[in-house]
């Protein structure tokens, strides 16, 4: 595949999966056996797992949305700058709602075989949602 399909196929997970709620778009994006590669849920594989980790942040973050800011392709890897924006209103890591809301950067990375994303890695900032939250405390002011 080009370039530039595989570009439009990662941003359509955030534009399609995420802004639109569209989880069925997963199916056609992913490989049945993507590699997904998580600080938090670890590696796992498949469609399910990603769905699995999408519900983490769609049970704490109902209806979050993301801002693409930069997509960058190289064989067949796919780079995303982009950020998170949404409102801490549902359990997550232990804590309950807290109604704050929150802006994470995040850049992930996909490898793409024929035409689906084979391979995830989510590289959002989570110390700096962790320290939005009150999870993590803020690092001291020189």
């Amino acid at each position: 595949m080009s370039l530039s399909s595989n570009k439009a196929t990662a941003v359509r997970l955030f534009e399609e999966v995420i802004n639109q709620e569209r989880k069925a778009v997963v199916d056609e994006i992913f490989a049945a056996d993507a590699i997904l590669h998580d600080p938090f849920t670890g590696t796992s594989r498949g469609c399910a797992a990603f769905k699995a980790l999408l519900g983490i942040f769609d049970t704490a973050f109902p209806h979050h949305r993301v801002r693409v800011e930069q997509v960058i392709a190289e064989g067949d890897y796919v780079a995303v700058l982009h950020t998170h924006l949404a409102t801490h209103n549902g359990p997550f890591m232990g804590l309950p709602a807290t109604g704050k809301a929150i802006t994470v950067n995040g850049l992930e990375l996909f490898r793409f075989a024929d035409g689906q994303i084979a391979e995830f890695w989510r590289k959002d900032d989570d110390a700096s949602l962790l320290i939005q939250l009150g999870i993590l405390p803020a690092p001291a002011q020189a």
